[in-house]
């Protein structure tokens, strides 16, 4: 144990892996979150109360106890504050510039159009009477004209918060109004409705050399709500594709400034291309960045991030070539009564993880954001067909009742 503190920010229950890990390699964590209940703050050799967005507070702490590093994952929320207390404190960490390049979507989008990248049409407004006049006024066909169906979407927030894609007229002003009240800086993207194959692109940078470790085919609810369901790792596309979205990711993580850490991108593929969807520089959610890629490419990203908080930057290799699916469970509207099969499932060779979000009590609803879905499975396997068929047999282990 060397003793000293690694500071990480957020402490809910996917950045217990990292808390974790800090612990693992000899340093003492201290987690901080606004939750006072967050379930890392007990697994945490210390946590304090404290926003996510709070860089000054943070940078207090940090200060305060002699912090040898500050790191986080998979939350975009967390990447300004650690950019932020890194330059305070000289730290090791993203700049100012990368974290605003790598959290808001119309930054994403101006820095793909200089890459020489393609771009859905879009509109960046401030207000409900300027979304609207880019339907109305802007034919699509103008020169930055959305048109309908549109994608409505905050500029600075994540997990789908605010996001809705819109086919009617009718429903465009609610959505404006939702996204607007996620947007922290008050403004909101207005784009193209891209039809095609949506995909991620997991990978980090470390000691200079950039890698692409997972590329998955990415489903979701039906819309106006657009919800992730089901990742399949890796995505079942042709190899001329595969190559190409290979290329993308490169010159999008030099397009966007990114020198170091976990980086995970979401990207449309199109009859007529391949177009960002949005990225950034930390780990991908739910278990993506701690649990997918080390079981897929033998690479422990958190250990890397973690070294290179505290100073021991190292180069990376992949050892694993495996396959992987992150499966989000979603049940039925109404009140849980029970919940059975979880251990049963949870024994099944090549499950990977398993996690239910709901409890007995709980009132389910049809979810209109990330946060709100049920469950979560991941399951490992050589091929992407063995995986599919563990988390559809774990899947099946589980029975959710409702009260009648």
């Amino acid at each position: 144990m060397t003793g000293e503190w690694v500071l990480v920010i957020g402490a809910g229950y996917w950045q217990i892996p990292l808390i974790k890990t800090v612990q693992r390699l000899g340093y003492r964590a201290v987690a901080i979150d606004r939750n006072p209940d967050a379930e890392g703050g007990s697994t945490a050799d210390r946590f304090e109360p404290i926003d996510i967005t709070d860089s000054d507070s943070t940078a207090r702490l940090g200060r305060e106890i002699g912090i040898a590093g500050i790191v986080s994952d998979q939350t975009d929320m967390s990447v300004p504050t650690l950019a932020a207390v890194a330059e305070d404190l000289n730290l090791p960490g993203p700049s100012m510039e990368t974290a605003h390049n790598t959290t808001n979507k119309a930054r994403m989008r101006e820095l793909a159009g200089k890459a020489g990248l393609s771009n859905p049409r879009y509109r960046v407004c401030g207000s409900v009477g300027e979304a609207k006049n880019v339907i109305d006024e802007d034919h699509p066909d103008a020169s930055g004209g959305v048109g309908l169906p549109c994608v409505v979407k905050p500029t600075d927030s994540q997990a789908s918060r605010g996001v809705q894609l819109i086919h009617r007229r009718k429903d465009l002003i609610p959505a404006f109004e939702e996204a607007f009240k996620f947007s922290r800086e008050g403004r909101i993207l207005v784009e193209e409705f891209l039809d095609g194959t949506e995909v991620t692109v997991e990978g980090c940078r470390y000691a200079g050399e950039t890698h692409l470790l997972g590329t998955s085919l990415k489903r979701h609810t039906p819309p106006p709500h657009i919800i992730a369901i089901n990742l399949d790792f890796p995505a079942p596309l042709p190899d001329i594709t595969m190559r190409e979205i290979h290329n993308i990711y490169i010159r999008l993580v030099d397009g966007l400034g990114i020198e170091a850490g976990s980086i995970h991108g979401e990207l449309i593929v199109t009859d007529e291309g391949i177009y960002l969807v949005e990225m950034a520089n930390r780990g991908g959610g739910s278990g993506t960045s701690s649990h997918c890629i080390p079981a897929m490419s033998g690479i422990d990203l958190l250990e890397a991030n973690v070294n290179y908080a505290t100073g021991r930057e190292h180069p990376v290799k992949r050892t694993l070539n495996r396959a992987c699916v992150l499966r989000f469970l979603l049940y039925e509207p109404g009140i849980v009564e029970s919940i059975e099969g979880v251990e049963e499932a949870t024994s099944i060779d090549g499950v990977e993880h398993l996690v239910m979000y709901i409890k007995p009590g709980d009132e389910l609803a049809p979810p209109v954001m990330d946060t709100q879905r049920h469950g979560c499975l991941i399951s490992v396997a050589d091929t992407l067909e063995e995986a599919q068929k563990i988390a559809e047999s774990a899947e099946n282990r589980l029975n959710i009742r409702l009260c009648k």
